[in-house]
């Protein structure tokens, strides 16, 4: 009896390493989790509003819009089996709360929010086709509730902080252009899955912590039993480098058309990204010794958070690189590249 207990014991512990990926094995001899040898980088991307999607558009920025087209370029090259995307238009409603998108039926399409208010027609007939995958959506889950955050499945679509720079990075289509094939998709190849911020965007310790988790995704392969494959996860955080549309009004009032805090700001987060020995520290002290400057450039710090998630994806041990950046009235735009260049 007592050999018995001691067995059971045994048992229960083998069924619970198996359980949090210690012991991963699946099928026959397959392993649930591999190593990623070759990780793709990791990019913060500022999405401006929807005339984004139109390179020569007053109200966009040609620069950005020809970086952010040619990194969709490369990652279309890498061909990803997905990519998780982390938006500034997504808080959940708790402050250690992490809510995953899954899609609304079994098509796995994800649906548009169209988020924005009081722009031209067209702008809310534009499409962007791609779909969700409630497998990756559950892994997400897993890993974000074992780093000791909460987290739920959310039947959501994408809003527009993740589809419109997505449809300049990848799609061949737009109102003045041609139109779609019938079931022709901008991702064919790359599933996507928006994750949100937690419901506390001044709260840069826990978005770093949420960074660490979906780094997971980059290091590791993920096996597929539906697919019979291993799964390579890319991730992408969107935003804005500077944030304050109270002052676009201001701006476009002024002579030299460029608030003044938004080319210093744009400086000092280039500067603490590039050179950084601790990101955290440094990201922390935009509250205490630079608390002015960061809440002229943002207002609120939704758009800055996603920042925060990006760099606990690097840690301390990534470059990270300013791939673009311009000043444009309130507005900062730039585009980040976390982690080495990939190579195949």
């Amino acid at each position: 009896m007592k050999l018995y207990g001691l067995v059971l014991i045994g048992l229960i512990g083998i069924g619970i390493k198996y359980y949090l990926g210690e012991m991963s094995m699946v099928g026959k001899g397959i392993e649930r989790v591999r190593r990623n040898s070759k990780p793709f980088p990791t990019f913060f991307v500022s999405h401006g509003g929807p005339s984004f999607m139109y390179r020569d558009d007053d109200f966009s920025d040609k620069g950005a819009w020809s970086k952010i087209r040619a990194i969709g370029g490369q990652i279309k090259s890498w061909q990803p089996d997905y990519i998780l995307v982390v938006s500034a238009h997504w808080q959940s409603s708790g402050s250690r709360l992490v809510e995953i998108s899954v899609p609304e039926d079994a098509s796995e399409n994800n649906e548009l929010i169209y988020d924005f208010y009081g722009f031209p027609k067209y702008m809310y007939e534009e499409q962007f086709r791609s779909k969700g995958s409630l497998f990756v959506a559950d892994q997400v889950k897993e890993q974000v509730e074992r780093a000791g955050l909460s987290a739920q499945l959310t039947k959501r679509g994408i809003d527009h902080g993740v589809w419109v720079p997505f449809k300049v990075a990848f799609s061949d289509h737009n109102a003045f252009s041609s139109p779609y094939e019938k079931d022709e998709l901008d991702l064919p190849n790359t599933r996507l899955i928006q994750v949100s911020l937690t419901g506390n965007e001044k709260d840069f310790d826990i978005h770093f912590k949420l960074g660490e988790v979906l780094n997971y995704f980059r290091e590791n392969l993920i096996w597929d039993e539906r697919s019979q494959k291993y799964l390579s996860g890319l991730v992408l955080c969107s935003g804005m480098s500077v944030h304050n549309l109270r002052d676009l009004g201001v701006a476009f009032r002024n002579p030299k058309g460029v608030m003044p805090y938004v080319g210093p700001f744009n400086k000092l987060l280039t500067e603490i990204l590039t050179s950084s020995k601790d990101l955290l520290s440094d990201l922390n002290t935009l509250k205490t010794d630079h608390k002015e400057l960061l809440y002229r450039a943002h207002p609120s710090l939704e758009h800055f958070t996603p920042v925060a998630v990006a760099c606990g994806i690097a840690g301390s041990s990534s470059a990270i690189k300013e791939l673009y950046n311009a000043n444009f009235a309130s507005l900062g735009w730039g585009i980040y590249q976390f982690g080495p260049d990939y190579k195949p």
